[in-house]
């Protein structure tokens, strides 16, 4: 696995990231959207492994990667702003020229990749890809979509109706959820894709799994849990929505 990437300025809160993301500019030249302490460790995990899931599937997930913001750079840092903590943290880089997805864009994307996002999301029981806030990005000169932000996958209170009526890409819902040739499909593709898993849950970072620096509280998220609503993809139960 690449060395992390060292973060050398802490520059603002991100704009748009409801789980308080920062924006920093790293070592190699690029800006990040780094998810630290504050984020929370189950987001930092959350989005590492569904983010190498993304990748495996073909999705055009923006860049990714561990990065690292030094003990000296946080007390440089202005206090308003070192919540962020030190150590390793999520990082999502920087796609410069790109907007905020919106429902007009819909259209313009091409329809099987709408379909492999509401298939991705369902797999990961992701319903933070709604239509008032679609967790995607949207380069207006490429015409390219780019995915984003999965912290709230593994949702325990996923609401299967509720997600299938307002993710962004809904309008695809019977096209998959009513044939069986594309469940078939999908399902061979999510399998291969599962094959990273294992990889992706060894390289998360050993101290975010750890709410406290000692390691005496262990992180909420249960990775068994986790695994098992991946491994369902090859089950005949993956496309029930009751």
């Amino acid at each position: 696995m690449p060395s992390p990437i060292l973060i050398e300025e802490i520059i603002k809160p991100a704009e748009q990231g409801r789980s308080g993301p920062y924006f920093c500019r790293g070592a190699d030249g690029h800006n990040y959207f780094v998810k630290g302490r504050n984020t929370g460790r189950r987001s930092q995990i959350v989005e590492w492994i569904c983010a190498h899931l993304a990748k495996a599937l073909g999705l055009p997930v923006a860049p990714f990667a561990l990065v690292e913001i030094a003990p000296e750079l946080l007390k440089e840092t202005p206090k308003a702003m070192q919540e962020i903590g030190a150590g390793l943290a999520f990082g999502s880089q920087e796609y410069v020229g790109a907007l905020w997805f919106e429902l007009e864009h819909v259209d313009k994307v091409d329809v099987t990749l709408r379909r492999d996002i509401l298939v991705f999301d369902w797999w990961i029981r992701n319903a933070d890809r709604l239509t008032s806030n679609s967790n995607l990005l949207w380069d207006a000169v490429k015409e390219k979509v780019v995915v984003i932000d999965h912290n709230l996958a593994f949702d325990a209170d996923f609401a299967l109706p509720d997600f299938l009526s307002h993710h962004i890409f809904g309008g695809q819902v019977d096209a998959v959820f009513q044939d069986l040739v594309e469940q078939t499909s999908y399902q061979t593709r999510l399998c291969n894709a599962l094959a990273v898993v294992n990889k992706a849950y060894e390289s998360v970072p050993e101290e975010w799994w750890w709410f406290d620096d000692e390691r005496t509280v262990q992180t909420d998220f249960n990775w068994k849990i986790a695994r098992a609503l991946l491994q369902r993809c090859d089950s005949n139960d993956f496309w029930r929505v009751t």
